[in-house]
């Protein structure tokens, strides 16, 4: 009596399973050992892409509509350029402007950014400023300061976790930024959707 073919390729299909099985477990294991935690991943060098689009096509020509001329003072930040600022007013000379030690600010990772008003300086209405920062779903920590944490701590950006991708609130943004025009008030109109104040 011959032998049928199929048993024998099944049981090759079988090893083949069974050796595919043992492999992604022995590679699960020693993952598992290794701990993401003994991953090294590396500190950005630039202020991430996704927030700055958000900052570029929503929010800086959504507050222009309600009269702000906003300007961005300070976006990424080194660990080297942190120290610089934490240190100002505590062992060097001048005034403190940051509580944040290196690697505990966000601009460190590329989600933060100061802005100022190019004619009135700080001289603005933060709140309503909030607001529209909120609509471009971004955070406001203190007047200057904007971010993008979607609730993760400061020691999870060291870990490497970083937020979801921002969206913006209106296609037309994007159009309106890339063809070099204003965004107008008929803009976010038409988009069925407007800051709270």
């Amino acid at each position: 009596m011959k032998r049928k073919k199929a048993p024998y390729l099944s049981r090759q299909v079988f090893r083949g399973i069974v050796f595919l099985f043992c492999a992604v477990a022995s590679f699960l294991f020693i993952s598992q050992k290794m701990g993401i935690e003994d991953a090294v991943i590396p500190m950005p060098t630039v202020i991430d892409s996704n927030f700055s689009t958000q900052i570029n096509e929503c929010f800086i020509p959504t507050a222009a509509i309600y009269s702000y001329t906003l300007r961005v003072v300070s976006g990424f930040r080194s660990l080297d350029e942190q120290a610089a600022i934490y240190n100002q007013g505590r062992t060097v000379d001048g005034h403190i402007v940051s509580w944040a030690e290196p690697g505990l600010s966000l601009h460190n990772y590329g989600f933060a950014v100061d802005i100022v008003d190019r004619w009135r300086g700080y001289d603005i209405n933060f709140d309503k400023l909030a607001k529209i920062g909120e609509y471009c779903g971004l955070e406001q920590v203190d007047p200057p300061h904007f971010e993008h944490r979607a609730g993760l701590t400061t020691a999870e950006f060291g870990e490497g976790k970083r937020p979801s991708s921002l969206v913006l609130p209106c296609a037309i943004m994007s159009e309106r930024a890339s063809a070099s025009q204003p965004l107008t008030l008929k803009d976010l109109k038409n988009c069925g959707s407007l800051p709270k104040f």
